[in-house]
């Protein structure tokens, strides 16, 4: 209670108030990127044994309520205008950019009603390989496994390790552990092969975890509101690939859409998005493809003059309604701006 009460003054009465506005007048207005991955039904997300209630993925009324308390304080507007207002003209007024990464199935389902019901625009970023697909990408193929194995305990022979699985969270932990095992010891093109060999079918997504179709993002397409970016092949890391295979992951994401939708992709996302998961190398082949910007998972608050290949980004809690404060302080940057001011 304590530390909701001291946001609130921050947010908007305090000495930080008076801060962001000096940094606006100095540097004009920003724009906050908020980055998704699924929306699922209420019930969900408040099942705390489902594996789909993973950190990144929200609820129908939790996107409603984001929208709403947005609305309220911002102008929401395209990725093609953020783009733009950086680059060139300057941001016109504090602004959010709404983008929802790897192309589930739930996008179409859920998602797309609430934002033609508002009316916001919205940014979706894709893994081509799934599109159309029975299988999941690598890392959720993981999680399917560890939250599939009925005993609250297993031993894989491959990483030499034994893992608790005597509650959800420890699955998780579980998941992310053998990911990283993963990451240190194959190539990401083996990824699939390694997780299918301890995993065999418990790999393999529920119907209900299915990814987009093309019909489906054909309609997506069509939608005045909706802008499609590619998001790599595969989600392999790109720092984990050579160049031969990032520059493959990149190309034939865009070259996928672009031909299947018969658009021009101008933006992408790069998987994790990390500041070590990216360098200049990536960055020439996205310019040599006519990308115009790609986003990050770097948390801040975009302004004029913002490297376009390095676009920070905000991702969305999973229950924003508890906690309406902690939303907007971290969409407003204030964690950034105490960070600046300290060093």
């Amino acid at each position: 209670m304590i530390k909701k009460f001291i946001k609130i003054l921050v947010l908007y009465f305090g000495p930080w108030s008076l801060l962001r506005l000096i940094k606006r007048r100095k540097e004009g207005a920003g724009i906050s990127i908020l980055y998704g991955h699924r929306v699922l039904s209420d019930a969900i997300i408040a099942d705390k044994n489902d594996p789909r209630r993973i950190t990144g993925h929200t609820s129908v009324s939790e996107v409603e309520v984001a929208i709403l308390e947005l609305k309220k304080r911002f102008d929401i507007i395209s990725m093609d205008e953020a783009v733009e207002q950086l680059s060139a003209q300057g941001v016109n007024r504090e602004s959010v950019v709404l983008t929802f990464d790897d192309g589930f199935k739930d996008n179409f389902k859920f998602l797309l009603p609430i934002l033609k019901k508002h009316k916001v625009p919205a940014t979706y970023y894709i893994n081509s390989s799934v599109i159309d697909s029975k299988k999941n990408l690598w890392f959720q193929s993981v999680i399917n496994f560890f939250f599939a194995i009925e005993e609250n305990v297993v031993k894989i022979d491959l990483s030499k390790k034994e893992y608790d699985l005597s509650s959800a969270d420890k699955r998780y932990k579980a998941a992310f552990d053998f990911m990283q095992y993963l990451q240190a010891n194959y190539k990401p093109d083996k990824f699939h092969e390694v997780i299918y060999s301890v995993a065999g079918d418990k790999a393999l997504p529920d119907e209900s975890d299915y990814h987009l179709s093309w019909d489906e993002l054909k309609i997506l397409n069509e939608e005045s509101l909706i802008t499609i970016g590619a998001h790599s092949y595969n989600h392999y890391p790109l720092a984990y690939c050579d160049e031969e295979q990032s520059k493959f992951e990149i190309e034939k994401s865009v070259k996928d859409l672009e031909e299947k939708l018969s658009i021009k992709i101008k933006h992408f996302s790069y998987p994790r998005g990390h500041v070590e998961d990216f360098n200049d190398w990536h960055i020439k082949v996205l310019k040599d493809l006519g990308i115009s910007s790609a986003v990050t998972t770097i948390r801040g608050v975009n302004r004029k003059g913002q490297d376009l290949y390095q676009i920070k980004r905000v991702g969305f809690p999973q229950n924003i309604s508890n906690d309406v404060e902690d939303f907007l302080w971290y969409v407003g940057g204030i964690p950034q701006l105490i960070a600046s001011l300290r060093n």
